[in-house]
C-alpha cells in the first residue's frame, strides 16, 4: 500500500510533548528519516483559499492537474528538500528567522497486518504540527514552549 505522509509545522520553537509512545526501542519500526519534500507556506495557502475559507483541496491532498486548466500551484515532486530529523532554520540560510508554516511530505510503501495497530511516532515536533496520511487528517500535536 502506498502511503503519503504529510505534516505541517506552524512555528519554529523548541517544544516538548505532553505524552510519549513508550517502549520505542523494542517495537518493530520503519524509519522515515532522510530527505522530505517541503513547501514554505507563509500565507497558509495549503490550509485556506484566497477568501481565507478552509481549503478542502489543501496541500495535504497532493493534487495533480487533471487538465491544463486546473490551477494547482504546488508540486511536492518538484519542491525543495529538507533532512528529517532536523530543523529548517539551520539547513537553509533563507529560513534562519522563519516562523511560519512549512509542509513536509514523505511517500513510502507499507503493508499493514490484519488485526494490528500502526503508530506514527515523531521523536521531536516543533510547537504545532498537524499530521495527514493519504490526504486525511489523523492527528495534531501542540507542545509546551520553553524559551532558553
Amino acid at each position: 500500500m502506498r502511503i503519503i505522509l504529510f505534516f505541517t509545522i506552524v512555528l519554529s520553537l523548541t517544544a516538548y510533548s505532553q505524552q510519549q509512545l513508550l517502549n520505542i526501542s523494542n517495537r518493530n519500526t520503519t524509519s522515515l528519516n532522510g530527505e522530505w519534500s517541503i513547501i514554505i507556506d507563509p500565507y497558509e495557502n495549503g490550509f485556506y483559499n484566497y477568501r481565507y475559507e478552509e481549503n478542502p483541496n489543501g496541500y495535504f491532498k497532493n493534487d495533480k492537474p487533471k487538465s491544463k486548466s486546473d490551477l494547482i500551484e504546488y508540486d511536492f515532486d518538484k519542491s525543495d528538500k529538507l533532512k528529517v530529523p532536523g530543523d529548517w532554520n539551520t539547513q537553509r540560510k533563507d529560513l534562519f528567522f522563519y516562523e511560519g508554516t512549512v509542509w513536509y511530505k514523505k511517500s513510502f510503501d507499507y503493508n499493514t497486518k490484519p488485526n494490528s495497530r500502526l503508530f506514527i511516532y515523531f521523536g521531536a515536533v516543533n510547537y504545532n504540527a498537524i499530521v495527514y496520511v493519504n490526504g486525511e487528517k489523523i492527528g495534531t500535536h501542540t507542545g509546551w514552549i520553553y524559551f532558553i
